[in-house]
């Protein structure tokens, strides 16, 4: 699904999300919490919310006290400490996203929530302007250390889209984490991505299916086997009009009991 008009601002399109998601008493941390907005509408709808951000002095709310952390440091929370977790506009800043997606994993309670948002680099205006450019756009210059780096007091640094991530990356990664997808939620379309699509989503179209039913020829897969529901379910994340023609990725997660379990037989483990 895809709003053809409205904001295009992931706040407001974050917040018609979690306006699907029952709050009351229900713990919440916000990281990054940024100017506190998510955080404020947390707090108004019934939960108990911490807030957590690397440059805490742009925190404006005033009903609540935004601590300073860092995605890249272990989380100040004990394991299992929240029902919902907000990762808004932050792994496309992390090196180590990974590391990030483990810790919401630990700080969560199982079954919990995760909602992540991160600027769409699946859509296929991105798709081609990194084709060309290298760039998230093809009005941006490819990151570089004068546009994309900002330094703070302490040291702190704050890097820009250095690490933008698609859909089938921030996938993978969420499952070796502890997450799995719940739902891919409406953004804003993006109208070159959809003019782009026109012209080449027919081959997206018989190329993923041709691309699918190759790795299950190779894999030697069996009818209806978790391997193959696993390659049915990214055939179909990448036919996803939402992802291929949206501005923003939203997507909710839900917490597994652990991390990742292997799928893959014995065939797929390396030897010495």
């Amino acid at each position: 699904m895809l709003y053809l008009l409205g904001s295009k601002e992931v706040k407001g399109l974050l917040i018609q999300a979690l306006s699907k998601t029952n709050l009351s008493k229900k713990t919440a941390v916000d990281f990054p919490a940024g100017s506190g907005f998510t955080s404020n509408y947390l707090l108004d709808h019934g939960a108990k919310v911490t807030a957590w951000d690397m440059f805490p002095e742009f925190f404006k709310s005033k009903k609540i006290k935004c601590e300073m952390a860092d995605l890249q440091n272990t989380f100040p929370a004990a394991n299992s400490s929240f029902d919902l977790a907000i990762f808004q506009e932050g792994i496309e800043h992390l090196p180590d996203q990974l590391f990030a997606l483990k810790e919401f994993h630990r700080i969560l309670k199982t079954d919990g929530t995760l909602f992540v948002t991160t600027p769409n680099y699946s859509n296929l205006r991105s798709r081609l302007s990194y084709l060309l450019f290298e760039a998230e756009t093809p009005k941006m210059m490819p990151p570089n250390e004068l546009e994309s780096l900002w330094f703070g007091k302490d040291q702190r640094i704050y890097m820009g889209h250095i690490f933008s991530i698609g859909i089938m990356r921030l996938r993978v990664l969420a499952v070796l984490a502890g997450f799995e997808i719940q739902k891919i939620h409406p953004s804003r379309i993006n109208w070159s991505s959809f003019i782009i699509g026109l012209i080449f989503y027919p081959f997206i179209l018989i190329k993923s299916f041709l691309n699918y039913q190759r790795s299950v020829r190779k894999l030697k897969i069996k009818t209806d086997s978790t391997q193959k529901r696993m390659l049915f379910s990214l055939l179909k994340l990448n036919l996803n009009p939402t992802i291929l023609f949206g501005g923003h990725l939203i997507v909710e997660f839900k917490r597994m009991p652990t991390a990742y379990q292997p799928i893959l037989d014995q065939r797929h483990i390396l030897e010495t």
